[in-house]
């Protein structure tokens, strides 16, 4: 079976073709990564699972179920030793419907005025944030609460020209649900009711379904339930592309640029150059929210460029493109130079293209990447990009919203050191400065996104979520750094991660990663400098870092021998250096601010 193709016809699988898939998939799927899904619920789900299980399965997971008590939810999240926590679980989802956790609001709203419904609300969405937030910290797990819908108001067509109606309580039980939640780290919104609203509760209610067996949604209709849940699951777990890689000609617009000309393209405000126009910009969403775009093209540059550069319909210009090969190579040498290029795997690319043939080639030649092959009716072309597999990001970081602006001013940084020969001389032109500070609210987020994400420059590549990012931030044998870099050409932002732990004489680095984007300028020398110094500052006498090979992790190989430490001479992957006469400094080009400790012992420069 081939498990790309399958990943590309997921959309269009109904529920027993999933159960069909399942088993065979799950004999290909060896050596996946261990995924432990805990369900609480106050109705039956069941028939979720094979759909949550293939997805899984075909991301590289190895995924287990465990299903709580039909409305047990409450007592199994408040009990510590429940089987929930025996569970072990990775990922905790609460299935609740508005029907089960406030019965009276929907079979008895006259009973209360709206405000008395309001403060039951907002303190029953409070109640919800804070199970999800035991869950958290009894399990480490990441927790996904289902806000709450409602099909109709009591009072019919009356509800809606109430502003205290009964769907505006929803409302706002859904808001303070999500303010509640966006309080307790490691926990999550799952927005059925936007769901919901998409599908439509008549297409989704199976009557017979709910008496008999108190499910009550179609089991044809649990591929698209399981899949938008997914979504969000998915980006929680790291699973987000990095860059979406386009063709030009009917993909960006309509028509061949070498054969209809300038002028001649279908790109505009009337059909079909309209369904072009959103289409890009359904893409700058994209751009906006931190996914970088690039172009591989069969065409003339020049032509090709003129159009970006000047056709007055265009919402896409050059400068949100991080990367270009417009040529006659063919498309998968091309797709992997343009990951050469942005220091990023195939894996992480998303490949788009209107023309079938090039979408097979990619699918034989590049099956880590994920193709996407554009419809043939134009004004389908809009809503493409919302359903795409891994496009989502449940945590927007202010190094997300700024990712293209850092991409244009590293192509700056490039055209600059392409003037120097000497490295030394580049680096001291480039005014460096890295500050290295313990980890707060703000930059949690941005760890474990890059824990879950950086594959290169990642010793370890060990995975680690918001809440066990906190738990290591709360240890008193543990500290947690971000490491934040700048330089003339602009703020790289929050760009590595610094895990370290005390042990004895020992100050153990758990997890040492950086972003490509600074490799070969000194932030590997001052992070290693400053856990030298804040070992020192505790008294300690030994540094020890691991490298752990990967397929992907070759870039990290040196590291620790240039930078000061040495391999222990009975391990593979274990290095170390005795503090007391080890000679680990900082690079003399960069300024160093750091924490507390390390700026008492004199590391800030």
């Amino acid at each position: 079976m081939d498990l790309s193709q399958l990943r590309q016809e997921l959309s269009g699988l109904g529920f027993n073709d999933y159960l069909r898939h399942l088993k065979p998939v799950a004999e290909q799927v060896v050596d996946g990564k261990p995924l432990r899904i805990a369900i609480v619920r106050s109705y039956t789900v069941e028939p979720i699972e094979p759909v949550l299980k293939l997805r899984l399965l075909l991301d590289g997971y190895l995924p287990t179920v465990w299903f709580g008590g039909y409305d047990q939810y409450v007592q199994e999240l408040l009990d510590q030793q429940s089987a929930l926590y025996a569970f072990r679980p990775d990922v905790v989802l609460m299935m609740v419907r508005i029907e089960e956790v406030l019965p009276a609001f929907v079979d008895a709203f006259p009973s209360r005025t709206p405000a008395e419904w309001e403060e039951l609300l907002v303190a029953k969405a409070r109640e919800l944030a804070g199970l999800a937030e035991r869950a958290v910290r009894g399990s480490s797990a990441q927790v996904f609460i289902q806000n709450l819908t409602l099909a109709r108001g009591s009072f019919g067509v009356f509800d809606v020209q109430e502003p205290n109606g009964q769907a505006q309580l929803v409302q706002a039980f859904n808001r303070a649900l999500t303010a509640a939640v966006s309080e307790v780290r490691g926990a999550f919104v799952w927005d059925f009711d936007a769901f919901v609203r998409v599908k439509g509760f008549d297409n989704l209610l199976d009557p017979k379904q709910w008496y008999v067996a108190r499910n009550p949604y179609k089991q044809s209709e649990y591929p698209a339930i399981g899949s938008d849940l997914y979504r969000h699951v998915c980006s929680a777990l790291g699973r987000v592309a990095k860059c979406i890689v386009l063709d030009l000609d009917n993909t960006l617009w309509g028509g061949i640029v070498g054969e209809d000309g300038f002028d001649g393209i279908r790109l505009g405000h009337t059909y079909p150059g309209n369904c072009y126009r959103d289409f890009q910009k359904e893409l700058l969403k994209l751009y906006d929210r931190g996914i970088l775009l690039a172009i591989n093209s069969k065409n003339n540059e020049d032509d090709a460029l003129r159009i970006i550069d000047e056709h007055p319909d265009m919402v896409l210009r050059r400068h949100h493109f991080a990367a270009r090969r417009i040529n006659w190579n063919d498309k998968a040498s091309n797709l992997r130079a343009i990951a050469k290029e942005l220091n990023i795997g195939v894996d992480s690319l998303i490949f788009v293209d209107d023309n079938p043939v090039e979408c097979e080639l990619i699918r034989q030649q590049c099956p880590e990447c994920d193709v996407v092959l554009l419809p043939d009716k134009p004004y389908l072309l809009p809503a493409g990009p919302s359903s795409w597999g891994r496009v989502e990001n449940i945590r927007l970081t202010a190094e997300d919203r700024q990712r293209g602006e850092m991409y244009r001013a590293q192509n700056a940084r490039r055209e600059h050191e392409a003037q120097y020969t000497n490295l030394d001389d580049f680096l001291r032109t480039l005014d460096m400065s890295v500050n290295i500070d313990e980890a707060t609210a703000f930059s949690t987020p941005r760890i474990a996104q890059l824990t879950q994400k950086t594959n290169q420059l990642n010793m370890t590549t060990r995975r680690y979520s918001e809440s066990q990012i906190t738990t290591f931030a709360n240890s008193p044998t543990a500290t947690v750094l971000s490491v934040s870099a700048r330089d003339r050409f602009g703020d790289h932002g929050i760009v590595g991660v610094m895990i370290l732990e005390y042990q004895r004489e020992a100050c153990r680095i758990d997890t040492f990663l950086l972003s490509c984007r600074v490799i070969g300028r000194g932030v590997e020398q001052t992070m290693v400098a400053c856990a030298a110094d804040l070992a020192r500052s505790r008294g300690l006498s030994v540094l020890e870092g691991e490298f752990i090979p990967t397929a992907k992790n070759q870039p990290a190989a040196g590291i620790y021998e240039r930078t000061g430490l040495a391999r222990v001479s009975d391990s593979e992957t274990l290095f170390r250096a005795d503090l007391r006469d080890a000679s680990i400094t900082y690079p003399a080009h960069t300024k160093v601010s750091g924490p507390a400790h390390a700026v008492q012992s004199g590391a800030e420069r």
